[in-house]
């Protein structure tokens, strides 16, 4: 069996499928195993730079006998993100809400900071109608999700609105609507045109938001030699050309 890409996602099927009994060779066209997690310089992530939703990754490892925290230095952030503007204005969000609600109040006013509030759980109702029966679900789709959520709870995720839009209900601050905007572009979306269910992220990094000693490149180095553990080959300056069915 093979996997093209020795990114996060084709490391960790790589990594289930040895565990399985399967013969897997990942098949990676860069110098090194990460794929978007990689650097640009000693110590400099030039892809994501911190970890989130590490119970992903707990789970990943012990399903193949290993403990995530025995093989990498994690240390959890007290701040979600630092916020910078031109105009040498700064706003840092925390893993504790409250502080977070009182950082926005000093920068925007106490309304925004309910706005914020109020949001967040919006951010959590989301999170929770898709984490069962999409983001666990093996083979998600649209009618599973349905079934499982029912059409009440479709329409709380704000599939039909865009993500600034939404936004716009809960911030009259422009800084803060372009701030919570960033999320969209996790996937590489618009927030102008993305769904408002990303709005989940915020929810996401609110449960807990982990630096890696060493950088992101030492999680992409942990899953390839997991994956070996298992019996996978990793061949990395291997390019595909073509898939031959």
């Amino acid at each position: 069996m093979t996997v093209i890409g020795a990114g996060a996602g084709g490391l960790a099927a790589a990594v289930d499928l040895a565990r399985q009994g399967c013969a897997v060779t990942v098949l990676e066209s860069a110098a090194a195993p990460g794929g978007k997690i990689r650097q640009i310089g000693p110590g400099v992530d030039a892809g994501p730079t911190v970890l989130t939703m590490k119970w992903v990754f707990d789970a990943l490892f012990a399903d193949a006998g290993v403990s995530l925290d025995s093989v990498l230095t994690l240390r959890e952030s007290e701040i979600l993100a630092r916020h910078v503007w031109r105009a040498g204005e700064t706003l840092d969000l925390f893993a504790d809400p409250r502080r977070s609600f009182d950082a926005i109040a000093a920068f925007a006013g106490v309304a925004e900071a309910e706005g914020f509030r109020d949001f967040s759980a919006r951010a959590q109702r989301v999170y929770r109608t898709l984490e069962g029966p999409f983001i666990k679900a093996a083979r998600p789709t649209a009618l599973s999700l349905a079934a499982a959520s029912g059409p009440r709870a479709m329409l709380g995720i704000s599939p039909f609105s865009s993500l600034w839009k939404v936004l716009g209900e809960h911030f009259r601050d422009a800084r803060l609507r372009q701030l919570f905007g960033r999320y969209a572009t996790y996937s590489g979306s618009s927030p102008f045109a993305a769904p408002a269910t990303l709005m989940l992220i915020a929810h996401v990094e609110q449960q807990g938001v982990w630096l890696v000693e060493g950088g992101m490149v030492r999680l992409a180095g942990a899953l390839a030699e997991l994956a070996g553990r298992q019996g996978a080959v990793v061949r990395c300056g291997a390019s595909v050309e073509r898939i031959v069915v």
